[in-house]
């Protein structure tokens, strides 16, 4: 759609440091680029910038209960997803391929897994994780398997952290305004520029008309109290039997 250092140019121009025709200086440029690269990361941590569910299948070796995910040499090498949308398991040899899905555990649900160590010929659950501490997140499957299985993870795609001036900005429809007008009210403070009037609502109709479209209405779903009934079960991962009714 543009390159970072258009974009940066037009932004100092709407914003009076540059005039039409200048170009910035090579301290302007890069203290911009700065400036661009932590408003993208900014946006990573926003699930209705993601346009995009990316579809990534690896193998899941026989004994393996933890896989990394992430740049930093990791089992699969992507940019660390903020969250996974969906995860299945290839069933084997199967033509034409059967996903079945696996379940994805909270932090708490994984922590009253009492046996986690268990093994099977197949993953029923997972526990995904980013820590502080690693440029990879981490995905825990539970139990272990005892066969090698074909993973397909399922996780949404952000736009992806502008290494230079000279890289791309790409995006659906209203993804470039967005980029722009978001982009000049950073620019403001550091370059000593009063934003212009009309700005920060053109920044903010242009930041909503992006992340309309990635809205993902919820599903209808029913309180429990409004259909009572009599049942129970027994919850083998936390030992408890629960009633209801």
């Amino acid at each position: 759609m543009a390159l970072v250092r258009e974009l940066i140019t037009d932004a100092l121009v709407d914003i009076g440091v540059l005039q039409p025709g200048e170009t910035p200086d090579a301290p302007q440029a890069q203290q911009a680029l700065r400036v661009v690269q932590r408003m993208i990361d900014a946006w990573g941590a926003d699930r209705l910038t993601f346009a995009a569910q990316l579809r990534t299948t690896f193998t899941l070796t026989s004994g393996t209960a933890t896989v990394s995910i992430g740049p930093d040499t990791a089992t699969v090498t992507m940019a660390r997803p903020l969250s996974i949308n969906r995860l299945s398991y290839v069933v084997p040899s199967s033509s034409p391929a059967v996903e079945v899905p696996i379940g994805l555990l909270d932090q708490d649900s994984y922590a009253n897994v009492s046996i986690k160590t268990l093994t099977s010929g197949y993953p029923l659950q997972a526990f995904y994780q980013t820590p502080m501490t690693s440029a990879n997140g981490s995905l825990f499957f539970w139990p272990t398997v005892d066969q090698d299985v074909t993973i397909a993870l399922y996780t949404p795609e952000a736009v992806g952290v502008p290494a230079t001036l000279n890289t791309d900005l790409i995006g659906p429809a209203g993804y470039l305004e967005a980029y722009l007008f978001q982009l000049e009210m950073r620019l403001c403070t550091p370059f000593g520029v009063t934003p212009p009037p009309l700005l920060p609502g053109m920044a903010a109709q242009a930041f909503i008309n992006m992340k309309r479209p990635n809205v993902m209405p919820a599903q209808l779903s029913m309180d429990p109290a409004l259909h009572p009934g009599w049942g129970g079960g027994y919850n083998v991962l936390s030992d408890t039997t629960n009633v209801r009714g």
